[in-house]
């Protein structure tokens, strides 16, 4: 009982700036320029280092929540809030990659996944960044699920590696990945 209690207040804590900001939820047609948020958002970024990016990932019955937190510099090679045209042009690149889960993660076609929402944007706090970036995704077959690659090394360059928190109903995992080694092994944790 304290397990489901403890998955059910991650759940809640992590989709939190979903039901916060629901006007980000979207099809990936559009323009992602109002992602750019302040420090209003998020009263201060976590220490980061530059390379090493976090994955959160948390099964809830046959849900599934990832959720990126990734420094400024492994998406889009700085820092600083973008106010030049290029740097501006960089990060809604990044935030359009972001958009889409299938570029930051790949599923068994088996397991049936649907998204259900999502979310990407940029914090901006003095002289550091952070891209964060959210997917629920139900899927009707999660125990076909044997293994997540994650595509995220494709998608951006400067990232190294990253570090990874599950909470799955049979287990509970924090495990270390890189662009060479990209696969978590799942087999028997989503039932």
């Amino acid at each position: 009982i304290y397990m489901k209690f403890f998955i059910s207040l991650l759940l809640m804590i992590s989709f939190y700036s979903f039901a916060e900001d629901d006007h980000h939820n979207h099809d990936h047609g559009h323009d992602h320029t109002n992602k750019e948020d302040s420090k209003k958002d998020k009263k201060s970024l976590d220490a980061h280092v530059h390379g090493v990016s976090i994955l959160n990932l948390v099964q809830d019955m046959k849900q599934l929540s990832f959720e990126f937190e990734m420094p400024g510099f492994d998406v889009v090679g700085f820092e600083y809030k973008a106010k030049k045209k290029e740097d501006i042009k960089k990060v809604r690149n990044a935030l359009s990659i972001l958009g889409d889960y299938k570029n930051m993660i790949y599923l068994p076609a088996s397991a049936n996944c649907k998204e259900e929402k999502n979310s990407a944007k940029v914090i901006n706090e003095g002289s550091h960044s952070e891209f964060i970036s959210q997917y629920l995704l139900s899927c009707e077959k999660i125990s076909s699920i044997k293994s997540i690659e994650i595509k995220y090394f494709d998608s951006f360059q400067f990232s190294k590696e990253l570090n990874i928190n599950l909470i799955a109903k049979n287990k509970k995992i924090t495990q270390t990945i890189n662009k060479q080694d990209n696969i978590i092994n799942v087999d028997g944790y989503f039932n």
